[in-house]
């Protein structure tokens, strides 16, 4: 392939993995003497890795396709892609006037070869695909890695067992030896990943004892991990989260609905007693612990009682904060099937009373640290000249422009603005 035409440019949208598996994507890509650009117009290779987990998420990309015609008709040979769960779940794309090839979560190995040929068509996936020996250098303070692909759990309103496939988990041994790849390029902080991540299981070694090996490698000075799921939480994960100081007590941990009869409907397999016992434990060993949840209303079925019992449990269970959403039906799901679908009006205007009530409760929590100390690790530039940083339970704290990225801090929170704490730095930490 010639040098000169192996400029690719690549946006992804949608969740945490995906923003990973760009990074593979373009370790591969950069293996070979392709090169970044920052626009489409400069690039010969458009990638588009897309999400189809949320019906909103879906139009941006096809908003994007459509914005990229006049590209296409300007610079016909610019090969554009359509890359991620939307490649596995609209394979009808391929029939769209910009689109070359569509690449599916599993397919990504494939990519170059298929360049190579300038083929119209989808790439064809690996079974059981991990990308165990392919080690991102994002050079970034924070840093994903991924420890599963895929899910088990067949809830009734989700894609993802379809679009990335049951669960695999990848060896320990490739997993410590990327942790370590990430932190001699500069990491300081580790976000583990998967769909289901307490659900990692490789040759007798669990969750809690992988979390255990990453946070034991020197220069970790922060952990965390993305999601769980309530349904088969380790009885060991909150015993290990509060003994080591450099895994952050932070759980994100998706609630759904606080209706059982919802929460059966979405085959989501525990109830909100289940729930809130899982919290009171990780309270109890995590009295400052940050928990944040996701939340879907108007899901089909959910009666004006059923959305009290949600917003109930929210009082309740007063989240730091909380990823709302309207129910959107998506096509090959159970629940797409089901009678009784909410309006659209009514989905919206019960999304808006559960983002207020949040909200409320989320300043009401940030301002509970004012006048308090925080060990802050110092991430990126913020707002305003400002500096943005993490404290050790994974909430985010803004401070003064002086801060240095990459450096923690000792910071006292004087102020709220909105809901992010605002502190003044004390020392190093």
């Amino acid at each position: 392939m010639e040098k000169s035409k192996n400029k690719f440019y690549i946006r992804t949208y949608g969740c945490q993995m995906n923003k990973y598996d760009s990074e593979v994507i373009k370790n591969l890509l950069l293996k070979l003497n392709f090169r970044e650009v920052s626009s489409p117009e400069e690039a010969d290779y458009v990638f588009l890795n897309t999400c189809a987990v949320r019906e909103h998420a879906e139009k941006r990309v096809f908003g994007r396709l459509d914005s990229l015609k006049g590209l296409k008709r300007v610079k016909p040979d610019t090969v554009i892609g359509v890359l991620g769960c939307v490649a596995k779940y609209h394979p009808e794309l391929i029939g769209h006037p910009v689109v070359d090839f569509l690449a599916p979560p599993d397919s990504y190995r494939n990519l170059i070869q298929w360049l190579k040929t300038k083929r119209k068509g989808t790439i064809p996936e690996n079974e059981n695909e991990e990308y165990s020996d392919i080690f991102i250098s994002p050079n970034k303070i924070s840093s994903y890695l991924s420890i599963t692909r895929g899910c088990n759990y067949f809830c009734s309103y989700c894609v993802v067992p379809y679009t990335r496939g049951r669960i695999r988990s990848r060896p320990p041994e490739d997993i410590l030896e990327e942790a370590q790849s990430l932190v001699n390029s500069g990491t300081k902080e580790i976000i583990l990943l998967g769909q289901n991540i307490n659900a990692y299981h490789y040759n007798g070694i669990d969750f809690p004892e992988i979390l255990k090996r990453v946070s034991s490698i020197k220069g970790v000075k922060r952990l965390g991990f993305l999601t769980s799921h309530p349904g088969d939480l380790p009885k060991e994960l909150f015993s290990v989260m509060a003994a080591f100081d450099n895994i952050t007590n932070y759980l994100h941990l998706p609630l759904q609905s606080g209706s059982d009869k919802i929460l059966t409907r979405m085959n989501r397999g525990y109830k909100l007693k289940d729930y809130i016992k899982i919290i009171e434990e990780a309270r109890n060993l995590m009295p400052d612990s940050n928990l944040t949840t996701d939340i879907i209303v108007g899901f089909p079925g959910e009666k004006e009682e059923d959305f009290q019992k949600t917003l109930d449990a929210m009082k309740r269970i007063r989240f730091d904060q909380a990823y709302m959403f309207a129910y959107s039906n998506r096509k090959g799901t159970l629940s797409a099937l089901f009678p009784n679908q909410v309006e659209k009006k009514v989905r919206k205007q019960r999304l808006q009373r559960l983002i207020y009530t949040q909200n409320e409760i989320t300043r009401e929590k940030a301002r509970e640290l004012i006048g308090k100390e925080r060990e802050v690790l110092i991430l990126g530039e913020g707002k305003k000249g400002c500096k943005l940083g993490k404290d050790r339970n994974g909430r985010i704290i803004m401070t003064d422009g002086v801060a240095k990225i990459g450096t923690e801090y000792i910071i006292k929170i004087n102020k709220v603005n909105g809901w992010v704490p605002f502190g003044g730095i004390k020392k190093e930490a």
